[in-house]
């Protein structure tokens, strides 16, 4: 047995802190590993490998009194803000009541007004600040006990609400920062599926973040793979399926990932538990269709994104995958101080849908889904022409003949629509595009509404066609029929994705790789 040195002994009977502890351990195996091999050295026998002297010290060091104490103390966690949760009990009721989301503030200019924001704040006690308008000055958009769509916010549950995520009335801001209060601690991975090598540097991602101290948050299907277990009954709605079904992400066995991390990770479950309030950060590795079901996921506010390109595109996601360490270290590494991140406010939709025959309701509610890039009218498996009527603010602009009509944000305007003849749209501009699908006309051209715009589309009782499809981000969601509408407009929810370099310059850098635009060869000199 290794014995330790007297000041080592006198400070752990003095009871050392958990830090000194294992610093004091540290130091010991680097000495006893430098003994060992100088020894190895003089004896002049076959050289022992660097990787049995290390097994060796370690297993002698592990045996020390201090080790063991440490090592029963933490009970097998990494930190104390660290909760194992219960695999008996995991499937039933809400799993993330215990994680409280971070509180963050939001301003535009430049990103030195953070002190500006912080004196605002102290002035008036606010719980947060938001642009608002378009201006470049600072407005408020929530104050403490206030709330844009309920007037004052007196229960717990409001305030609660108005804590969690991101609500700004408009996306117009060129230059949009925030700040985290205290460090994030907990995350929500998301993935692409069946990818071997996204699976890989998924594991990295979430050990790393698992060893920092936070939460590492998954989908249930991928929690579900990590436990060994067979997806949840109350899973999200499935992903295309693969004929790996159970085995999806095809994460492995635990060998490489810190000790207990499957006891650690955590998962929600679906209309139980808020994500906005329980969630600080989402980390996307994949494409740009990881990044659009990431926001499936939130059906209300949605927290700061940080995106790995590891697809096919990438327009969405400016980051390298293989650069996964050096972005989030400053983000979540345990040493790490709180600092500004710049982010492009992506603008979603809404949509609430009206039956023709059903009594009409004077407010029809939101239907839980956010449209990211477009929301898609379209004829389906119909022959026939679909008919459409659009009206833009309760008036009649239009008559749609043709194979559909998209309705895109910002975002969704280098998708679907850029595909269909639609022009491109800097993220920050704050427009509704409509686009027609193969239309049977000479003269339909795409418009650009503002985003103050509400746009219905009905289904005429004179249309040929009995059933039309209403698909959000790509997913059949809705059949209409003749005299049904649905409403669409800007969602109050956007996503906050953290840039890279600047919401502008992200966007050209994609324009240009990711599309080619405007690239040819030079003409040469006269």
């Amino acid at each position: 047995m290794v014995s330790l040195p007297p000041e080592i002994v006198r400070n752990h009977s003095e009871t050392l802190s958990p830090k000194q502890g294992w610093r004091e351990v540290l130091v010991q195996s680097n000495k006893e590993m430098i003994q060992e091999m100088l020894a190895s050295a003089a004896s002049g026998q076959t050289a022992r490998s660097i990787d049995d002297i290390a097994i060796a010290v370690a297993e002698k060091m592990m045996s020390t009194g201090i080790a063991t104490q440490l090592l029963e103390e933490s009970s097998g966690a990494l930190s104390p803000m660290v909760k194992y949760a219960s695999t008996e009990t995991a499937e039933k009721g809400p799993q993330l009541t215990d994680i409280q989301a971070a509180h963050w503030d939001i301003w535009s200019g430049k990103v030195d007004d953070a002190s500006k924001v912080d004196q605002l704040l102290e002035q008036r006690k606010l719980s947060k600040s938001s642009p608002h308008g378009g201006s470049n000055e600072m407005l408020v958009l929530v104050e403490e006990g206030d709330c844009p769509d309920h007037g004052s916010c007196t229960s717990e549950e409001e305030r609660n609400r108005m804590q969690a995520g991101l609500e700004l009335r408009t996306t117009t801001q060129q230059y949009t920062w925030m700040r985290w209060k205290e460090k994030p601690t907990s995350v929500l991975l998301v993935a692409k599926q069946g990818d071997v090598e996204v699976t890989r540097r998924l594991r990295d991602i979430a050990s790393w973040v698992d060893s920092q101290g936070c939460f590492v948050i998954l989908e249930p299907d991928l929690w579900a793979e990590v436990q060994g277990k067979p997806p949840p009954e109350f899973s999200p709605p499935k992903r295309k399926q693969t004929k790996e079904a159970s085995n999806k992400w095809r994460w492995g066995d635990g060998q490489g990932l810190v000790p207990g991390f499957a006891e650690r990770v955590r998962t929600w479950t679906p209309g139980k538990d808020k994500l906005e309030e329980s969630i600080d950060l989402v980390v996307c590795v994949g494409g740009d269709g990881t990044l659009c079901w990431a926001s499936g996921l939130f059906s209300r506010a949605m927290p700061p994104v940080i995106s790995f390109a590891a697809g096919s595109l990438g327009f969405l996601t400016p980051f390298p995958v293989s650069d996964w360490l050096k972005v989030l270290m400053p983000v979540l590494g345990a040493k790490c101080e709180v600092h500004p991140l710049q982010v492009a406010c992506r603008m979603r939709f809404q949509m609430r849908l009206t039956r023709q025959d059903e009594e009409t309701p004077e407010d029809p509610k939101p239907i839980p889904v956010q449209a990211m890039n477009e929301v898609l009218v379209h004829r389906g498996s119909s022959p026939y022409l679909v008919k459409l009527e659009v009206f833009v603010n309760d008036k009649l602009v239009t008559m749609v003949q043709g194979d559909g009509l998209i309705i895109a944000t910002p975002t969704g305007s280098t998708a679907y629509s850029l595909a269909a003849g639609g022009s491109m749209m800097h993220p920050a501009v704050p427009g509704i595009i409509l686009t027609p699908v193969c239309p049977h006309s000479l003269s339909f051209r795409p418009v650009v509404l503002p985003d103050s715009a509400v746009v219905k589309v009905q289904v005429p009782l004179s249309s040929r066609s009995s059933r039309v499809m209403v698909a959000v981000d790509g997913k059949d969601r809705i059949e209409l029929k003749r005299g049904d509408f649905i409403e669409v407009e800007v969602s109050q929810y956007p996503i906050p994705t953290v840039c890279k370099s600047s919401v502008t310059a992200d966007w050209f850098r994609s324009v240009n790789e990711a599309l080619q635009w405007n690239l040819r060869l030079e003409q040469k000199k006269a």
